[in-house]
């Protein structure tokens, strides 16, 4: 039963993409699925599941790096299909644009915040950003499909939500206080 689900969200994820007008939510969409960010990602993704061994079931070494990679890349493709769709359809701007001057803890505010309340990309002020928020509760659920029956379940899905929307403020922080040289 799951096979024939994933092989046919694979396929409209795919005609989804193709259809779509070159807009710069789809560029964003495929800089998450295209690139060394998302290769390091993926890589980092399945070592770590490796080295914890979570979930046990698929074993060690390179076939269970293998199942950890594709279901890192195949959670990270559902969020930014769901990203994009939403974020299109509500004109959210998910790029971080850094504050950059300000203590430490305007900073740090700024960072957090601007997480999921974000400007318009149509210039009418801000928003929620329900695209990032969908995405982050979607792709957990959806990956329960592939998961193993042990891990499959709704804790596991919500344990997922909460680290994606953490690893989103993350990132943020990072990029708001990780120097680039201009």
């Amino acid at each position: 039963m799951r096979s024939p689900l994933i092989a046919f969200y694979g396929l409209s994820l795919l005609a989804g993409s193709a259809l779509a007008q070159e807009t710069q939510h789809l560029r964003d969409f495929k800089n998450q699925l295209i690139g060394k960010r998302p290769l390091a990602e993926t890589v980092a993704s399945a070592l770590a599941g490796v080295a914890f061994d979570t979930p046990k079931e698929w074993g060690p070494g390179i076939e269970g790096f293998g199942k950890r990679a594709g279901s890192s890349f195949g959670k990270r493709a559902v969020k930014a299909s769901v990203e994009l769709g939403v974020s299109e359809w509500t004109h959210e701007s998910l790029h971080y644009r850094r504050l950059g001057t300000g203590s430490v803890l305007e900073r740090l505010e700024h960072a957090v915040v601007t997480t999921y309340w974000v400007p318009r990309d149509d210039g009418r002020g801000h928003t929620l950003a329900v695209g990032r928020i969908a995405g982050s509760v979607i792709a957990p659920e959806v990956a329960r499909l592939w998961m193993p029956d042990r891990v499959a379940n709704f804790q596991g899905a919500t344990r997922s939500t909460c680290w994606s929307m953490g690893l989103d403020v993350g990132v943020n922080v990072f990029c708001e206080f990780w120097h680039r040289p201009r």
